[in-house]
């Protein structure tokens, strides 16, 4: 008997799944995904806004399904019904299900209260860095203000890893293009990358300051726009790298939530249904509080891959266990900063590496 499994999403995890879709075949499923056709990689964030081609930072979904011979859906998910077991999209269609596994990323957590919105801070352009896409739409913004020779004033809120590449490739981009803009970065930490060791984050600093970025710390953000006043210049544009949050449709799932996502035990399943699984940003492992990064949902899909076979067969599930620790590499333009734990290495060797990883990570799926 077939059983129907239905991908909504296509992140890091899904394309793990696209890549084996004869294994999970042969185990006796009909595989349904529900995906935008093409796939932004959060690791070339930074690459694709400083200029690198789009079809170098992202993958043809459409494309990698017919080659792996799943069927492909492109209107967007809309809700789940979760006893008669549905998938509702947005163009009024929905598709039943057996087996549903979600992987639907994330989106920015705004610095105020409640995660409410800050149309509050002025009249500025508004950019997110998630989804990924909508770097696309910031670079092209900077690039015809360019031709139109007019220098903007463009703040980037959040001291991350997030907000120091945004800052240091917007920089970048405004030197290439040969326009002055004024790229500044705020946080309400009194250091950047508060996570990272400090002689690090001092390193970051410099870096940010070769490019002509200025940094202001401790500002309360979510306490109104009174920071505004503090910059020289009234915002044109303000990018929002202030932390992720599961993906807008998240908080409206019948299943079992916290703030972090929908809550999995360790086989990556729903905590309510065994039949449901979630993986990536949107999902949240009970046991252990997970950083939003995509190394997650790429080690969660060989498991994810494993445990729907194992399902299907009657077996049991393996857990997923997270890494203690992961390299991460921040692209700052033209030079890079490695993290490991309490190690660091920064310069261009970083940025290389950052470079094969990535490169090699989309090559798989070609």
């Amino acid at each position: 008997m077939t059983t129907r499994l239905v991908l909504v999403g296509a992140g890091h995890a899904h394309l793990h799944l696209l890549q084996h879709a004869d294994t999970l075949r042969r185990a006796g499923y009909r595989i349904t995904l529900v995906a935008p056709s093409r796939f932004w990689y959060s690791g070339m964030a930074a690459r694709l806004l400083s200029g690198a081609p789009r079809t170098e930072c992202s993958l043809d979904i459409a494309s990698l399904s017919v080659r792996h011979a799943v069927e492909h859906v492109t209107a967007p998910f809309a809700a789940l019904e979760v006893d008669s077991r549905h998938v509702l999209l947005a163009d009024g269609n929905n598709l039943a299900f057996d087996v549903l596994s979600l992987n639907v990323g994330s989106d920015v957590m705004p610095p105020t209260a409640g995660g409410a919105t800050v149309a509050a801070w002025g009249a500025a352009r508004y950019w997110h860095v998630k989804p990924i896409e909508r770097l696309d739409a910031l670079r092209q913004h900077v690039h015809d203000a360019a031709q139109r020779h007019q220098s903007l004033h463009m703040v980037v809120v959040g001291g991350g890893p997030s907000g120091v590449e945004m800052a240091a490739n917007l920089a970048g981009l405004s030197r290439r293009l040969g326009v002055p803009n004024d790229v500044r970065l705020v946080t309400r930490h009194a250091r950047l990358l508060p996570a990272a060791p400090e002689a690090a984050a001092r390193w970051a600093s410099r870096q940010l300051a070769r490019l002509g970025v200025e940094w202001r710390g401790n500002l309360a953000l979510d306490a109104g726009a009174a920071w505004l006043d503090a910059l020289p210049a009234a915002a044109d544009d303000i990018v929002l790298a202030t932390g992720l949050r599961p993906a807008y449709c998240v908080a409206d799932l019948p299943l079992d939530l916290d703030d972090n996502g929908i809550r999995i035990r360790t086989t990556l399943q729903s905590e309510s249904h065994d039949e449901i699984f979630a993986v990536g940003d949107c999902a949240s492992l009970i046991e252990h509080a997970l950083p939003k990064r995509g190394v997650e949902g790429v080690r969660q899909g060989p498991v994810l891959l494993d445990n729907l076979v194992a399902l299907q067969r009657g077996k049991p599930l393996r857990d997923y266990r997270p890494p203690g620790t992961a390299l991460s590499i921040v692209d700052l333009h033209d030079t890079g900063l490695a993290l490991y734990g309490t190690h660091w290495w920064g310069g261009r060797g970083a940025l290389r590496l950052k470079r094969y990883i990535d490169t090699r990570f989309l090559k798989r799926y070609r």
